[in-house]
C-alpha cells in the first residue's frame, strides 16, 4: 500500500495478510484528507489503527502527533515496524490495547485530539460502541472532527443535543465515510 500525500507520498507501508482484515483503499484515504484539508499541527487519534495507513498518511500530511490504538498484537507489530521504517517514531504513540480501554485511558490523562479516525471491523456493532465511548470520555474539543469508516449497512448517529453535527457522508462501494464535528 502506498501513501497518497505529503512528504511520504509514494512510500510503501507493509500490510499484514490476515483473514478478515480490510484495509482502507487509497481512494478512500485521499477522499478523507481532501475533506479534512490542512493537517498542519493537528493531533490525531487512530482507533482500530491496523497497519497504520491513516496514522502515517496524517503525519505525512503535516499532523504534529498521532496516537494509534490497535488491539491485535501482530497488527500492532506491523504498525510499529511501519512507523520506525518511515522515521515517525517521535511523532507517534502506539497503544496495543482494546479501544474500550484505550479511550478511557486517554481521557484520564486529559488527552484531546483534533481528528479522531475510527475504522472498526464492519457489521459487528463496534461503530455504535465506539461512539458511545467517545461520548462518555471527552478526548475531543470544540472543532474536533470524528471520521468514521463503516459499511453501508451501518449508520453512525450522534445526537445533535450531545454536541456534534454531521459534516458529510460519502459512499465508495460498500465503504462509507461519515464525518462529525464537535460544537
Amino acid at each position: 500500500m502506498r501513501i497518497t500525500g505529503g512528504f511520504l507520498k509514494g512510500r510503501n507501508i507493509v500490510l499484514l495478510q490476515k483473514s478478515g482484515v480490510r484495509y482502507t483503499s487509497a481512494k478512500v484515504r485521499e477522499a478523507i484528507f481532501n475533506i479534512l484539508g490542512d493537517m498542519k499541527e493537528k493531533s490525531v487519534l487512530d482507533l482500530y489503527a491496523g497497519s497504520g495507513s491513516f496514522t502515517i498518511e496524517a503525519l505525512s500530511r503535516g499532523a504534529m502527533i498521532a496516537t494509534s490504538v490497535e488491539f491485535d498484537r501482530d497488527m500492532a507489530e506491523i504498525l510499529k515496524k511501519n512507523i520506525i521504517a518511515l522515521n515517525l517514531k517521535n511523532s507517534c504513540h502506539i497503544l496495543t490495547m482494546d479501544v474500550a480501554f484505550a479511550v478511557p485511558f486517554l481521557a484520564k490523562r486529559a488527552f484531546s485530539y483534533d481528528i479522531i479516525f475510527m475504522d472498526p471491523p464492519y457489521d459487528k456493532g463496534y461503530v455504535g460502541e465506539s461512539m458511545s465511548l467517545l461520548m462518555a470520555n471527552r478526548i475531543y474539543h470544540t472543532g474536533s472532527v470524528i471520521v468514521i469508516e463503516h459499511s453501508k449497512r451501518e449508520t453512525p448517529v450522534f445526537a445533535e443535543a450531545k454536541g456534534f453535527y454531521r459534516m458529510d457522508t460519502k459512499g465508495y462501494g460498500d465503504t462509507f465515510i461519515t464525518l462529525f464535528q464537535a460544537d
